[in-house]
């Protein structure tokens, strides 16, 4: 019986991919220092203050560029494009806080830092906020009727990756704020969680924020070794220190006042044995907090 033969294929080398949890997923940069970070505002916009400041505490170098008239300048974007194709940035921030665009659409803006006109901004993220007034405008015509117009901060999703555009409108009688609540979520969870997630969670505003991304990578405010599921396991880990040390420390006043106690007869008996019970309970306490406390949330 005539057996029909196999041919031999080459074998080539077998390639072992690391677990997806090791896999880097987060754009690099050597701390914060290098991202260029630049804020069109009023003066008198205290929750622009606030999250500059926050930037600022965590190492950006923010420039600040302040304007009493809150309308846009075309120079600035002429002024930016020099700077980031000047020197090798990490990548770059804008904020527009309550900037008027006029009759600028925010394609326009951000359309000027793409990899053509900014080629040493490739492979790096571009993140831009725009917070505008939410308002349309009216055009005379010439029969002298007020027709709407267009919404003139017209967007389109970008054709290249690595851009995060961030839109919202506020009403000047608003209350909430999405820069002083970006400032808050920064403060309390922005080690653990992207700038998408900084921008979505806890949101109370009548208008939600607008995110389009062609992100590759995530983006975080705060460098950290670790992110995510590990960095809630070494919170947990460090408090978990805190209340051991807590109960040595506990531990070490009774024993110095069981030295005394023996020292000094058995006069004290009854005072000491109040001071043990007082400590058992506080132990106690510690231990049942230690046992019960829910897991870390943001």
């Amino acid at each position: 019986m005539s057996t029909i033969p196999i041919p031999s294929l080459p074998v080539g080398d077998i390639e072992i991919k690391p677990p997806i949890d090791l896999i880097p997923d987060e754009y690099p940069r050597d701390g914060n220092g290098n991202f260029y970070v630049e804020a069109f505002f009023s003066n008198n916009d205290q929750s622009a203050v606030g999250l500059l400041n926050c930037l600022e505490e965590l190492k950006f170098s923010v420039i600040r560029t302040a304007s009493d008239t809150q309308l846009f300048e075309p120079q600035w974007i002429t002024r930016v494009q020099k700077s980031v194709n000047d020197k090798e940035y990490d990548g770059i921030l804008l904020l527009f806080a309550k900037i008027d665009l006029q009759v600028v659409e925010m394609k326009e803006i951000w359309g000027q830092f793409t990899s053509k006109h900014c080629p040493k901004l490739k492979n790096k993220p571009k993140v831009f906020i725009f917070q505008l007034e939410s308002r349309k405008g009216r055009s005379l015509q010439s029969d002298s009727t007020a027709r709407e117009l267009k919404w003139l901060a017209g967007y389109e999703t970008p054709s290249e990756a690595d851009m995060l555009i961030i839109y919202h409108k506020y009403d000047d009688d608003s209350t909430a704020d999405l820069l002083k609540a970006l400032k808050r979520n920064i403060e309390d969870c922005g080690a653990k969680e992207n700038i998408i997630t900084l921008i979505s969670i806890r949101s109370t505003f009548f208008h939600q924020p607008l995110i389009i991304s062609t992100m590759t990578r995530n983006f975080f405010f705060v460098d950290h070794p670790y992110r995510g599921h590990s960095l809630s396991l070494l919170e947990r880990q460090n408090y978990t220190k805190e209340q051991l040390q807590e109960l040595i420390k506990q531990w070490s006043q009774i024993r110095i006042v069981d030295k005394r106690v023996q020292h000094n007869g058995s006069a004290s008996t009854s005072r000491t044995g109040s001071f043990r019970s007082r400590n058992a309970n506080k132990r106690k306490a510690v231990e049942k907090a230690l046992l019960t406390k829910p897991a870390w949330k943001p």
